[in-house]
């Protein structure tokens, strides 16, 4: 890089959302993680495109000089930032956090500026299924959420299951017609084998259902 590009690139990677990797990536291997987030991304010069306005440029070689310079935390032999293409064009900004951290957990690397929020609440969701009645929901779920019954009905159509074994809670909310959402979701400061678990949880539901399973990131579930 010139002195100007690399003071660029620095900046840009200091202020992230930036994606750290401990090697050289497969560029193939990226685009089909990225796809589990939006199945339409593709190239875009120096990177891709995730849905009409997000970039993930990369990777970028990271030399000891780059890191030092973009106050990157030594040791990560590659990068890629995220960004909004058009600031003015509206839609997600919370996009290329999520695209990010979710890339950070399947790859093997790690979002910079780290994530200092609480767990999320939010775990997994499951959309485009049909709906299927509580007691097999709650059967379905017996090894992964095990004790839920039961706890609300609203009258907006929202059915809450909780347990006293698991802090997973599991909300089936029908909306108009054949239109139903599983979301699973926990207090936080929950254990490191929650996420898990409510990933598989929703995995399950979306087996039974014909429906679509996707993390707290927009990732889709896969097995």
């Amino acid at each position: 890089m010139g002195l100007i590009s690399d003071f660029l690139m620095a900046r840009r990677l200091r202020r992230g959302p930036t994606l750290l990797l401990p090697y050289a990536p497969d560029p193939a291997t990226v685009l089909e993680t990225v796809r589990l987030h939006d199945p339409q991304a593709g190239p875009y010069g120096r990177g891709f495109k995730i849905g009409e306005n997000v970039e993930l440029r990369g990777p970028v070689a990271l030399t000891p000089e780059l890191a030092a310079r973009a106050g990157l935390p030594a040791g990560w032999a590659a990068a890629f930032f995220a960004r909004n293409i058009d600031s003015e064009a509206g839609g997600d900004f919370s996009r290329p956090s999520l695209l990010v951290r979710g890339l950070a957990e399947r790859l093997g690397g790690r979002e910079h500026p780290e994530c200092q929020e609480e767990p999320p609440e939010d775990l997994a969701e499951v959309t485009g299924g049909r709906l299927i009645p509580v007691d097999e929901v709650i059967g379905l779920l017996a090894d992964e959420v095990p004790g839920l019954e039961v706890t609300t009905v609203t009258d907006a159509g929202t059915t809450l299951l909780t347990s006293a074994e698991s802090p997973i809670e599991v909300f089936v909310t029908e909306w108009d017609g054949d239109d139903v959402t599983y979301e699973l979701s926990a207090d936080g400061g929950y254990g490191t084998g929650v996420p898990a678990a409510a990933r598989r949880a929703a995995l399950a539901i979306a087996d039974r259902t014909g429906g679509v399973a996707r993390d707290h990131n927009g990732f889709l579930i896969t097995g």
